[in-house]
């Protein structure tokens, strides 16, 4: 059944063309014009994307991988280029194996007609758990952070993704979503997929109701 609502649901395919910019105009710009140019040498094959928790990182790296751009197979070395480039999620999460693994790419990959995307909570120079040959090359890149949206944008891109999902996210829903549940748009995002699932599962509205039981059954509800 469950397998049944996931078939039903709309394509929620990640892409830049649903990314709403807020403060980082600057960012996607700058990321769609390394993305439309032929492939430079190293550094400029490497973009560096930092911010915290729930900003959007993963959204954005997801959007590359929809764009023909492979995860990194850090153990991996013999590699088969993918269509556009390789992803890198959470780098200042690499335990020392890891980051062996990263520096001989990032090493290959200043011969190689590759580009790499690393995303990170915070720039280069401040990942003091990375070593420093790591931290230097990967600094080397186009860096970039991604600011968290504001709550007016958060409220505009949560609406229109339950308006791509086929429903309107009323006010007073969208008001007790906010009192309710963690800020970080990772969060909310969820709660509005969550609620799409409960709806079509148990043939409901999408009212205060639904919500609370989406809110409960996540165990995000604030104390």
């Amino acid at each position: 059944m469950q397998q049944l609502i996931l078939d039903l649901l709309p394509d929620q395919t990640p892409a830049l063309s649903h990314f709403l910019p807020g403060d980082n105009v600057e960012l996607l710009a700058a990321l769609e014009n390394w993305l439309k140019q032929p492939v430079q040498a190293y550094p400029g094959n490497l973009f560096v994307i930092w911010g915290p928790t729930g900003c959007g990182k993963s959204f954005l790296s997801q959007c590359m991988v929809s764009a023909g751009f492979s995860p990194l197979p850090l153990s991996e070395m013999l590699l088969t280029a993918p269509a556009q480039g390789w992803t890198l999620e959470d780098a200042q999460k690499l335990d020392a194996h890891g980051q062996q693994d990263l520096f001989r790419h990032l090493v290959r990959l200043a011969h190689a007609g590759e580009r790499l995307l690393v995303t990170m909570d915070l720039p280069p120079d401040a990942q003091t758990g990375l070593r420093e040959d790591v931290r230097t090359r990967l600094g080397a890149g186009h860096i970039y952070r991604l600011e968290p949206l504001n709550e007016p944008d958060q409220r505009q891109l949560l609406a229109q993704r339950a308006e791509h999902r086929g429903w309107a996210l009323t006010p007073d829903v969208l008001d007790y979503l906010y009192q309710r549940a963690p800020r970080d748009l990772s969060s909310l995002a969820g709660l509005i997929r969550r609620l799409d699932e409960l709806s079509l599962e148990q043939k409901r509205r999408i009212t205060l109701p639904l919500l609370r039981e989406a809110l409960t059954e996540s165990a995000v509800t604030k104390d």
